[in-house]
């Protein structure tokens, strides 16, 4: 486990060895291809970096990052660390791990007679009648290192037979024999009565290092696959996520660090490096949800309600849909074709980014991705050995970027290597360098349309009625042509949009999610009550753990129901306080009326009785929340040059301006805006401003 106890989180008293305040922030979101970081500070522009990401030495390439962000600043790493009070990490290490397979080796236990739950997962069922060919993933773990033991719960909680220890006697003996290094426990019916897991899990603990997840502790839900795959997933990410935060949190710590390690959830919070080590698969999607808080909380300040977030990295472009001011969020996800309960900010996710690579198919078609060229080597205008056409490759040639460099001319660009590289990719289809690079731009730019449609379209959402906030170093070259795709009115460029997902790490607060399953009908609000008091009370130990002051603590709470004999259920927030027959009644209300939000007029059935299936409370530590600010204008927005792009068939000279500019400033396209990360494209029909938040605003039609 991470090596430091959990304290308290940043706070304006804290101080250093020298009288100095403790009071900087920085959150630091690891990429496929770049590593961003963010430094905020009271009273000071922020201040933000890009550095290569190293998948194979992530320690270092955050080190690397750390020590780039403090000379941008002005200091050395051991001050930048020093006044340090809040520091928050968001990785794609889990992610990767999943991806590639790479996880420990594990054992699992499970009731007998349930060997093969996953196994048989969930039988393809959304295939059935259409695809009888298809093949499932390889299960999370071996059928031979999956074992049973004798022992009984019954739906009500009741022990019908007791745990037999002979066959635990037995399971870690062969598992000992085959070197599993971590175990999962996931016993019918233990969500209810978790007696039986516990015993289980307190006796592997006592005979070996092995780490141990039991369901009751990460996933205590109904539904066998589901809360099996989560279990195991989790048992097979423990002991690398262990070990990488640990040396992450060792190195921070050698350089000075003295504030807590917080690491990023899926779920829109930060969590303790000690809990998340414990919980790795609360990891698995935690990249994009940075970004899309960072959004919500620039969207609050602007008085947006209804918003379309899109991040387009160097190798993926992340979706996520906020109407009516909160998050679209869900509770299960699909991964590596298993389907895990995880509560998470809902995120569709497509290999469309940066660095995503140019092909040819066997039907002699172009395509664009999904494999990615990643930082090392990258692009090949990035002169690193790449020698494969990708996207940035294709912006360059097509004269979007400036060839001076990305990165404020850190990573200066090779044109000449763009184009060998378009050329030789189009050389089969009979294509130049251009059409080349106009084909992949083209591509890309539909593949991303389609990904919000299915954010959007796909549930009876018009994305004409949204405004499009767009982040991620390549984002603002797209944004407009996605604009003018789906009928969108307003593009935001936010100021810090190249480290937005950094900004939002380092905007989080502490978050411990609480979830339990009751199946209890509405009509009796006593069991749910004691349920949510039952919750609320883990999470209050939690966030005493973490150090949290009285003051800092909130507990929000949610619903999942369902009319009787429906199958699945619906999100409906809880108010606080006693829930007694006057907040039942106020959460049939506001659940019939979410139902018929959803499925339209006259859909809901309130005469078949209405009931709950799972209570979840967030636990949530304030931290510090930094401005959101960009820095001072770099530009006076007055056009420094023009520069040759290719759009409508034809090559035109626009005007380039530095940004940021001033606030207030405002133009028409075409032009491009260079800023320190990114480059913002504003085609012909788009009027630009500078609002005063930083942010660049592009507005369509008259």
């Amino acid at each position: 486990m991470p090596t430091t106890t959990p304290s308290a989180p940043a706070r304006p008293d804290a101080r250093t060895a020298d009288g100095s305040r403790r009071d900087w922030a920085i959150g630091i979101d690891v990429g496929g291809t770049f590593t961003d970081g963010v430094l905020l500070r009271p009273g000071a522009p922020p201040v933000d970096v890009k550095s290569p990401t190293d998948h194979r030495q992530p320690a270092a390439a955050l080190r690397a990052c750390l020590t780039l962000l403090a000379e941008t600043a002005g200091t050395d790493l051991a001050g930048l660390l020093a006044r340090t009070g809040k520091f928050a990490y968001g990785t794609t290490q889990a992610t990767n791990l999943v991806v590639e397979r790479k996880g420990a080796r594990v054992g699992f236990i499970t009731t007998r007679g349930f060997r093969d739950t996953l196994i048989i997962a969930g039988i393809g069922r959304e295939r059935i009648g259409q695809d009888l060919i298809a093949s499932r993933a390889a299960p999370l773990v071996p059928r031979h290192l999956i074992y049973e033991v004798r022992e009984r719960i019954d739906a009500e909680g009741r022990e019908v037979a007791p745990l037999h220890l002979g066959d635990l006697e037995h399971a870690i003996e062969r598992m000992q024999a085959e070197g599993v290094e971590a175990v999962g426990v996931c016993l019918l019916w233990s969500f209810r009565n978790p007696a039986h897991e516990r015993a289980i899990a307190d006796a592997l603990r006592a005979r070996s290092d092995w780490f141990v997840t039991a369901s009751s502790d990460v996933v205590p839900l109904l539904g066998e696959y589901e809360r099996s795959a989560t279990t195991a997933l989790n048992a097979v990410l423990g002991p690398p996520m262990r070990h990488h935060l640990s040396a992450v949190e060792r190195q921070l710590a050698d350089d000075g660090l003295r504030a807590p390690l917080l690491i990023m959830q899926s779920s829109g919070g930060v969590a303790p490096a000690a809990e998340a080590a414990r919980r790795p698969v609360s990891l698995v999607s935690s990249g994009p949800a940075g970004g899309v808080l960072a959004a919500k909380l620039l969207a609050d300040t602007m008085g947006i309600r209804d918003l379309v977030c899109v991040d387009m990295g160097g190798t993926s472009f992340d979706v996520s849909l906020i109407s009516g001011g909160e998050f679209a969020v869900r509770d299960r996800m699909q991964l590596a074709g298993n389907e895990l309960f995880l509560p998470a900010i809902d995120v569709h996710s497509i290999g469309a980014g940066g660095g995503s690579l140019g092909w040819i198919d066997h039907g002699s078609r172009l395509k664009v991705g999904p494999q990615s060229a990643g930082a090392y080597p990258g692009p090949a205008c990035y002169g690193r050995g790449g020698a494969r056409a990708t996207v940035t490759d294709a912006n360059l040639q097509l004269g979007r970027l400036n060839p001076a460099g990305l990165a404020s001319g850190r990573l200066p660009l090779d044109a000449g290597a763009a184009e060998r590289a378009l050329a030789t990719l189009g050389a089969e289809l009979g294509f130049d360098a251009l059409a080349t690079a106009a084909g992949m731009v083209a591509i890309v730019d539909a593949a991303m349309a389609d990904a919000i449609r299915v954010q959007t379209v796909r549930r009876g959402i018009d994305p004409a009625e949204h405004v499009l906030f767009t982040f991620g170093g390549a984002g603002a070259l797209h944004a407009a042509a996605l604009a003018s795709e789906l009928g969108i009115k307003k593009v935001v460029v936010p100021a810090l949009a190249t480290v937005l997902s950094a900004y939002g790490v380092a905007a989080s607060d502490i978050l411990h999610t609480q979830l339990a399953t009751e199946a209890r009908p509405l009509d009796d609000p006593r069991p749910i009550a004691a349920g949510y008091e039952r919750l609320e009370a883990q999470g209050l130990r939690l966030l005493e753990a973490d150090g949290t002051r009285p003051g800092e603590r909130a507990f929000v709470r949610t619903a999942d129901c369902r009319f009787r004999g429906q199958l699945h259920s619906v999100s409906v927030p809880v108010e606080g306080g006693p829930f007694d027959r006057v907040a039942a009644d106020g959460l049939r209300a506001r659940f019939i009326a979410r139902y018929e939000a959803l499925f339209g007029p006259g859909t809901s059935s309130p005469e078949a009785g209405i009931e709950v299936t799972t209570l979840r409370v967030d636990a949530i530590g304030r931290t510090a929340r930094p401005s959101l600010g960009g820095g001072p204008a770099r530009g006076d927005g007055t056009p420094h040059g023009v520069r040759r792009l290719w759009y409508d068939g034809a090559w035109h000279e626009v005007p380039c301006y530095r940004g940021p500019l001033p606030n207030g400033h405002a133009f028409t396209g075409p032009a491009v805006v260079d800023f320190p990360g990114t480059t913002v494209w504003v085609t012909p029909d788009a009027h630009a401003r500078t609002d005063e938040w930083g942010s660049l605003v592009l507005e369509f039609g008259a």
